[in-house]
């Protein structure tokens, strides 16, 4: 049986029953559900577990004129506990509250994490990076930045955040994501965005210079 094409990459879902596995920092939601399957059919009643962690959004200072990008590193627990670096480099990022937007969180987050001012600002991929058990939603963007006295130490002191802000050369930032050194998935995302548009975004930015 073929499926509607306006309807392959969407099915009819029924909640059956939603209650807290965990609600604290972040929340866990338990559902009972059945979906509409591909051969027409509902589902039988499926219980799923989904990490309801909000919706983020996460940005790359590039300096078009020094040709370097901001990189953060930062103790990740969930790196940690699957025994990878713990402070890995990562792109800048926050969780998007009430009323704001993923542009506006990039704009925060620059200066709390990074103490840098953005410019221009340009939208790069939105993702869903585990969709089969968290639901949440991440935009991320490319911004421009005077990055020349860029660099240090960051992160609020009420929530015990101890970043290290780095400016790296595009292109060597662009070989550790090739050579696997770069996993956070935000930057990996970012960086492979960026390598492929890097020197139309450097000629717009720099008024069309080489």
């Amino acid at each position: 049986m073929s499926l509607d094409p306006a309807s392959e990459n969407k099915t009819e879902v029924e909640i059956i029953e939603r209650a807290n596995g965990f609600d604290g920092v972040f929340r866990v939601g338990v559902f009972k559900l059945r979906h509409r399957t591909f051969a027409g059919d509902m589902s039988p009643v499926l219980t799923r577990e989904v990490f309801e962690r909000g919706n983020a959004a996460a940005v790359l200072p590039y300096d078009p004129e020094s040709d370097t990008v901001l990189l953060i590193r930062q103790f990740l627990v969930g790196a940690h506990i699957a025994g990878r670096p713990n402070r890995p480099y990562q792109a800048i990022a926050g969780i998007v509250e009430a009323g704001e937007t993923g542009q506006d969180v990039a704009v925060r987050e620059a200066i709390e994490e990074a103490g840098c001012e953005i410019r221009r600002i340009e939208r790069a991929h939105a993702f869903l990076p585990s969709p089969g058990g968290s639901s949440e939603y991440i935009e991320t963007f490319v911004a421009e930045a005077d990055l020349s006295a860029a660099g240090g130490q960051f992160g609020l002191e009420e929530e015990h955040e101890d970043i290290r802000a780095e400016v790296l050369p595009a292109l060597d930032a662009i070989a550790r994501l090739d050579d696997g050194s770069i996993e956070a998935g935000p930057a990996v995302v970012l960086l492979a965005y960026f390598a492929r548009h890097r020197e139309r975004i450097r000629s717009e930015w720099r008024g069309g210079a080489p």
